[in-house]
């Protein structure tokens, strides 16, 4: 099967105000958050990390880019709750969390199965993991790619994530995976995981990007609420949801069979 080339460590930030409170309350609705320990996978400047901290018991943020942990730390908001690091190698030991949140980040790493296992070793028999990821259903790669003569198509070009890897790997310069539903649910199996339950999130329309036609400015308090709607139509939000969103449980350890 054909795969993405050359995955780099790199990425935005979701955390503008509209997707960041959206998320959060698909989070609290779906997770009990009191008194659990929660670690928040390429936190970015830590926006997702404060807000947990205002429920859980103890929270931590990984962050590869050091520019964005030196932004956390200047706000001067609980600067010691985000560190650098790297999640494929994470610096915790086994079982050291309840929760962790993968926001848009696993497409970013160069090997997501490696990190995907990391994450299953520090967290706890029967924790959770929460994942956003790109939807490749969405007819629109949402993170941009590049020709391989160094030109970027724009973000709306329509049909890009349907295109074959084996084609697509000619043509251009992938800027971060995308997943069809079916090969992230493979993946996090692969990893020791089982699906609890599964979404599709629809765009905000907040400019994430920074390449956003001036049209779609302007018409996005309309798009926006259409995308909402749509979340909601069983089949059809498989294609207008731009995010998966899953909810993955580590099995709890096996009960000791031995005779007492």
């Amino acid at each position: 099967m054909a795969e993405y080339h050359d995955i780099r460590v790199a990425g935005g930030d979701t955390a503008t105000p509209i997707n960041i409170a959206r998320r959060f309350q698909w989070l609290a609705r779906d997770l009990d958050l009191k008194g659990r320990r929660v670690l928040d996978c390429g936190c970015g400047a830590g926006e997702y990390v404060l807000r947990f901290a205002e429920v859980a018991r103890a929270v931590r943020g990984i962050e590869y880019n050091a520019e964005k942990v030196r932004q956390h730390v200047a706000r001067g908001i609980l600067p010691d709750l985000v560190r650098q690091g790297d999640i494929e190698h994470l610096p915790f030991e086994d079982g050291a969390f309840d929760i962790v949140l993968l926001n848009e980040v696993l497409e970013h790493v160069p090997d997501d199965l490696r990190a995907l296992r990391e994450i299953n070793r520090v967290l706890a028999p029967g924790g959770v993991l929460a994942i956003f990821s790109p939807n490749r259903l969405y007819p629109f790669e949402t993170h941009g790619v590049s020709l391989k003569s160094g030109r970027g198509l724009p973000h709306f070009t329509p049909g890009i994530p349907y295109i074959p890897l084996a084609l697509g790997n000619r043509w251009f310069r992938y800027h971060a995976r995308n997943y069809f539903p079916w090969e992230l649910v493979a993946l996090v199996r692969q990893a020791g995981f089982t699906v609890r339950k599964r979404r599709w999130m629809g765009q905000t329309f907040e400019g994430i990007s920074h390449n956003q036609p001036r049209i779609v400015r302007v018409l996005s308090p309309l798009l926006r609420r259409i995308s909402f709607v749509l979340e909601c139509v069983p089949l059809v939000n498989r294609f207008s949801g731009c995010s998966q969103y899953l909810l993955l449980e580590k099995p709890a350890a096996p009960h000791d069979c031995k005779a007492r």
